[in-house]
């Protein structure tokens, strides 16, 4: 009897032990952000989904879930984007095709669709979580770069605002092949209506589409890195960190000469509104590095390269939450001493500039090149005010120009610079008059970014570097008592003496006698065409 009962209670303890080894084999694990799923699709689907969520927590993304990525052969990975413990594979057709609620198997496991069964997947990179990690608008992220690709070729991204049902990139560069036949290939869904596509080499141009030529960009000029709003039609930095760089840019970026003002504006914000601070550098050919603003809540500084060749710009990023972000961007800079044509290398003020009614504006131009015939430049300036009437343009010699706007409104001057061979060129500024009181912009010197270099007795333009003062005797024709700015002799402060002043930069030869005393009118120690500007407003007022 009691080996009959000993034998009845071991059935009921195998019992127990196999029902609890059934309910262990029914509980998942809880995935974590950058965790990798992977599937093997062998069951005669096309692609593959995944959709994941948690009780009470929410789920990766709208039905049917997110496109898993293709690894090798049939076998499929996704990045995990939250906690979830519930996953369910689908083949995208709205219930038409998926697998039944499976609990999820922890990072690393791969789910074979045919048989049903999860195992690990051997051949999984040790980086892949930290790589590709796609984040939603509401993750916190530590990457300060949008996740990457396995290519070896340009890399883009397309949001899709506008709803689109599929995502394609076709690029090519003329002359030089496409990626792929029209419609191009398939983007990868990397969550949060976000798609990435990266090319096995580098294009120039791409069009994003639907898969055919109902829905598609126009041309687009291919933006590595950045991400494309087929809502809104623009490209902006995609960066997944919680102090996401909107914007970096030098403009000019190309066609910089030496003594070029170069505009350096960044953009940066951080998730929560944290304040963000701005720092701008530059490094040049043999690693010397020069700060051209450090930290502060300035975005846009001003920088003036004085010697050729090709600097990094580095955009450093900070928040007052203790984040950090940089980017890094190249200008090449060419010496202009031999340039045939005309360049303009800066206009002051710059666009979008307030000017005051009533009130003389003036403008200065830094131009170069020109190096033909007489190696002179000449200049002329056509100002349009807002009813469209514009002004008699004459060429002169003036880098400078004052008009008075005598209405409200935009004014638009066109600054033409043309050299001896009658080579032109010409750009477009705009300023906008208003009956407040206008603060001038200063053009305060950017401190350079190499060693200074010596002065030399070799000619200088007009419109470049200031030109070192001589102690040459003022030409006098009278004894009449030295006037400031009366460079001429003649006894009074006129127009004359302001061109007197260009025309002895421009190193006329009836023009090279000069004191340091009466033409530094501005009082900076040194001759330059501000003196000359000098003179002009203090006729003027």
């Amino acid at each position: 009897m009691v080996r009959k009962q000993h034998k009845v209670l071991s059935l009921i303890l195998c019992l127990i032990l196999a029902v609890s080894a059934v309910c262990a084999g029914t509980v998942g694990a809880f995935a974590a952000s950058g965790d990798t799923v992977y599937c093997k699709l062998n069951n005669g689907w096309t692609k593959v989904y995944a959709y994941m969520w948690g009780d009470g927590i929410g789920n990766n993304h709208a039905w049917p879930g997110v496109e898993m990525t293709k690894v090798e052969g049939d076998v499929y990975s996704y990045n995990v984007t939250g906690e979830f413990d519930k996953i369910i594979f689908t083949n995208g057709n709205n219930g038409a095709g998926q697998t039944g609620t499976i609990n999820y198997a922890g990072n690393g496991k791969i789910y074979d669709l045919k048989a049903g069964t999860w195992s690990t997947y051997v051949d999984a990179p040790t980086s892949a979580t930290t790589a590709t990690t796609a984040t939603t608008a509401t993750t916190a992220t530590t990457a300060t770069q949008a996740p990457t690709s396995s290519g070896d070729g340009v890399t883009v991204y397309l949001k899709n605002e506008a709803g689109w049902s599929a995502a394609y990139c076709y690029m090519w560069t003329d002359g030089a092949g496409n990626n792929h036949a029209w419609p191009g290939e398939a983007m990868t869904s990397i969550g949060d209506d976000v798609y990435m596509y990266t090319a096995s080499k580098n294009y120039k141009n791409c069009i994003f589409n639907i898969g055919s030529d109902k829905t598609k960009t126009g041309d687009l000029t291919t933006m590595d890195g950045q991400i494309y709003n087929n809502k809104t039609g623009e490209w902006s930095v995609y960066d997944l960190s919680d102090l996401q760089v909107k914007s970096y840019t030098a403009d000019p970026a190309t066609g910089v000469y030496i003594d070029t003002d170069v505009t350096l504006s960044a953009e940066a914000q951080n998730r929560n509104g944290a304040a963000v601070s701005y720092k701008f550098s530059v490094t040049n050919e043999n690693g010397g590095t020069s700060v051209v603003s450090d930290y502060s809540s300035t975005n846009s500084v001003v920088w003036t390269p004085q010697t050729a060749g090709t600097y990094t710009i580095t955009f450093d990023f900070k928040d007052t939450e203790g984040n950090e972000n940089s980017r890094t961007t190249t200008v090449k800079v060419e010496d202009d001493s031999a340039l045939v044509k005309p360049i303009i290398k800066s206009v002051f003020p710059a666009n979008n500039n307030l000017i005051k009614v009533n009130t003389p504006a003036t403008v200065s131009v830094k131009a170069g090149g020109g190096k033909t015939g007489t190696n002179l430049l000449f200049y002329k300036y056509i100002v349009t005010d807002p009813n469209g009437v514009k002004n008699i343009p004459y060429y002169t010699l003036n880098s400078t120009y004052s008009f008075t706007p005598t209405m409200l409104g935009v004014y638009t001057v066109n600054v033409y610079v043309q050299g001896s061979d009658n080579t032109t060129i010409n750009k477009t500024y705009k300023y906008t008059a208003t009956n407040s009181d206008v603060t001038v912009p200063t053009t305060a010197p950017v401190p350079a970014t190499t060693a200074p270099v010596p002065t030399t007795t070799a000619p200088v333009p007009a419109t470049t570097a200031p030109v070192p003062a001589t102690t040459s005797p003022v030409p006098t024709t009278t004894t009449s008592p030295v006037v400031l700015g009366d460079v001429d002799g003649d006894g009074a402060l006129t127009v004359k003496d302001a061109t007197y002043i260009q025309k002895y930069l421009a190193e006329y030869p009836d023009f090279t006698q000069i004191s340091l005393k009466v033409a530094d009118v501005n009082g900076d120690g040194r001759i330059s065409i501000k003196d000359a500007t000098a003179i002009q407003l203090m006729l003027t007022k």
